[in-house]
């Protein structure tokens, strides 16, 4: 590259980070927004019908904390959400991390 060029001229081969950085935010708000429902909605049935309120709370942190496993009962349907909210979160963050760097 000749001195004086940007890093980001029109001329560089492939898709610029700056370009990226719209997708990402919009696909990590559309996953996080549908596994966000999917989360809340199973978190609050494990606790709502768990005998008291403290074996609900308890199913629940286990269900987050514990290995995905097979799909076996609601815990892993909880799992699979949490881990949606996650890599939503984290896609939207790295898009918005490169939109604010890049502009």
């Amino acid at each position: 590259m000749a001195r004086g060029q940007s890093d980001r001229s029109a001329h560089a081969d492939g898709p610029s980070p700056a370009s990226l950085a719209a997708p990402a935010l919009r696909l990590g708000f559309a996953l996080t927004a549908m596994a966000l429902p999917l989360t809340v909605g199973t978190g609050l049935a494990i606790v709502l019908f768990a005998p008291t309120l403290g074996t609900g709370i308890d199913t629940v942190i286990t269900a987050a904390s514990g290995p995905l496993g097979a799909p076996t009962d609601i815990g892993w349907l909880f799992h699979v959400g949490v881990l949606g909210v996650l890599a939503g979160t984290w896609l939207y963050g790295a898009g918005l991390l490169v939109s604010g760097l890049l502009d």
